[in-house]
């Protein structure tokens, strides 16, 4: 018994097992036959899993990818040179990096993510989460984990995403700064191409009105005040085209951050004033609008508040580009439709114009896509952009011959 306990002792401490007696009692045969296999058969099993861990190690220390596993005491339990590298830290096995007792100063850039590997591992309700960070660049970042006069302020954008595994997480950081920065340069091109193109429409009216001109005058033309006139209109009207177009695209590409945010706004009063300007109207179009069920004639004051999270300029804008577009698409009667909900003000723009196939639904909120000719195709990209901002939504259905039905969502006040 006693030689036994020494052999699974030593097995247990990771020791070579010691050797057994090789005469036991009889009665011990067996035992001594079973605790030998055992043995062997932990001996390959050791043999299998060190040789995984080199495996894994072998892939960690390769994979483009940094990885760090952390206990849930907050100590490190591997980390790959990628991971290091991205963090400018050396994260050593049993390293304290959550905690009152980590120091950061020690630990590079790992403070960047402390925060959300903290607070991941302490909520306990998700198995994964993804979070962006930036971070200093690791060819510019000094051993001590500060940056050089050179380094200062260049950044690395890294996606980041915990994995909750038994006894702590995984944190995985892939370096996505030139992806980043490709899909800004396309999106740019983008930008640039669509730019181009809606400007080159106004310039060619405008090259011709000119050249009209220019004919006329050295024609001695004896009504050249009317074509003078009339050219110098069209011309007025492509350059305030322009500048719409303008105005269009500084709308769309302006940053969040920059857009003013939304504020109470009575949106039953928007709507009145934007229906009774379409009322002004000379075409045969039916403008209704109804408020809660109630129908809304012109002149009616009483109608009682709507309030929601809007901007009353902005707002009116979104209408009006829902109405004309409604309007252009051959609508005979347009019915704008107010209704409270709970938390929400809902606006439908109901017509009966030609309406629009189901593969172009997904694409009408798209920048630069228009079903007509003229016209920017921005008008419906800035709208979305514009009630997302205020916490708000857009959808459209339609069918080609049965019309088109818009319905915006706004957050009431």
């Amino acid at each position: 018994i006693g030689t036994l306990r020494d052999a699974a002792l030593a097995i247990a401490s990771g020791r070579p097992m010691p050797p057994l007696d090789a005469m036991p009692p009889a009665e011990f045969v067996p035992v001594f036959g079973a605790f030998a296999r055992m043995a062997t058969d932990l001996s390959t099993s050791r043999s299998a899993l060190e040789e995984a861990q080199r495996r894994t190690a072998a892939v960690l220390r390769e994979v483009a990818s940094g990885v760090v596993a952390i206990r849930h005491d907050g100590t490190v339990l591997l980390a790959n040179p990628r991971a290091e590298m991205l963090l400018g830290a050396t994260l050593t096995p049993g390293t304290l990096v959550i905690g009152s007792g980590a120091r950061a100063r020690s630990l590079g850039e790992w403070q960047a993510v402390a925060g959300q590997v903290r607070e991941f591992m302490e909520r306990g309700d998700r198995a994964i989460e993804a979070f962006d960070v930036q971070l200093a660049s690791p060819s510019r970042r000094l051993m001590s984990g500060t940056l050089d006069a050179e380094g200062t302020g260049t950044e690395r954008q890294v996606r980041a995403s915990l994995t909750r595994l038994p006894g702590g997480a995984v944190l995985t950081l892939d370096d996505v700064t030139e992806l980043a920065s490709a899909q800004r340069v396309l999106a740019w091109g983008e930008m640039a191409r669509q730019v181009a193109h809606e400007i080159k429409n106004p310039l060619t009216p405008i090259r011709l009105g000119v050249q009209h001109l220019r004919r006329a005058w050295r024609d001695g033309r004896a009504d050249y005040g009317d074509i003078l006139d009339t050219n110098v209109a069209r011309i007025l009207g492509e350059i305030d085209r322009l500048d719409e177009i303008a105005r269009a695209f500084s709308r769309y590409g302006s940053a969040p951050a920059e857009r003013a945010p939304g504020e109470t706004v009575d949106v039953a009063r928007v709507a009145r004033d934007v229906v009774g300007l379409e009322r002004m109207g000379e075409d045969d179009v039916t403008w209704l609008l109804t408020i809660n069920g109630e129908t809304i004639a012109d002149g009616e004051s009483q109608v009682a508040p709507m309030l929601a999270i809007a901007r009353a300029d902005e707002l009116r804008e979104v209408l009006l580009n829902l109405l004309e577009n409604a309007r252009l698409a051959d609508a005979r009667t347009v019915h704008l439709m107010l209704t409270c909900e709970a938390e929400r003000i809902v606006l439908v723009v109901q017509d009966d114009g030609g309406g629009m196939p189901a593969d172009v639904l997904p694409q009408i909120f798209q920048p630069h896509f228009s079903t007509r000719t003229s016209g920017s195709g921005l008008g419906l990209a800035i709208s979305r952009r514009q009630l997302e901002g205020w916490g708000g939504s857009i959808s459209v259905a339609s069918e080609p011959g049965q019309g088109t039905t818009l319905t915006v969502s706004l957050l009431r006040a």
